[in-house]
């Protein structure tokens, strides 16, 4: 049983006055106590936790037999990121018509704010110059066999950051990326 003891105050010392003997006050704080722990334990189970914030992800629907055929896009609205080794990204533009005198110019840069988030937002910009719309750019998203899982956790959140609207992870299976993927020296299957 928990309690509290007072004691007993007295006057000045040097008086004889006569007094009675008082008792000391007790206090019983057992109902305290039991009810601290029922308020711990209340706001323990009553307390809402953060919950986990997630990326949701769309999944194209189970095709059936019959294909859909979707309007194609023009590349002059796109940007195609290819994720390497090293923690580099590769990216490029490719050009509506593809002839033998196209040059295709191809540079790298890394994950970071000022490496990525550039490229994004330079892209988003002549895509708005040019068709009059930022949210008209699409991403493709192109990891290479060499590349980290946390590459494209790191590009997904560019994405998220930069508030495109339309992106896509696919395979490297375009013959452009075949060359792209010789030239930097890695393979793409």
């Amino acid at each position: 049983m928990a309690e509290m003891n007072v004691p007993a105050g007295g006057g000045k010392k040097g008086h004889k006055k006569v007094r009675s003997k008082k008792q000391s006050t007790r206090v019983d704080l057992t109902a305290m106590v039991d009810l601290g722990f029922l308020l711990i334990t209340f706001f323990m189970l009553a307390t809402t936790f953060n919950k986990p914030k997630t990326m949701e992800v769309n999944k194209p629907a189970k095709e059936d037999d019959k294909k859909i055929e979707q309007p194609p896009i023009k590349m002059s609205k796109t940007l195609s990121l290819m994720l390497g080794s090293r923690d580099k990204v590769i990216f490029y533009v490719s050009p509506d018509e593809i002839d033998a005198n196209t040059q295709l110019e191809i540079d790298s840069v890394d994950y970071g704010a000022k490496g990525l988030r550039k490229v994004i937002q330079r892209r988003q910009a002549e895509v708005k110059a040019q068709w009059g719309n930022q949210d008209d750019l699409f991403v493709m998203i192109k990891p290479l066999p060499k590349s980290k899982y946390k590459n494209i956790v790191d590009v997904l959140d560019e994405m998220n950051i930069n508030n495109v609207k339309r992106y896509a992870i696919l395979q490297p299976t375009d013959p452009i990326d075949s060359l792209i993927a010789l030239r930097i020296g890695e393979v793409r299957k």
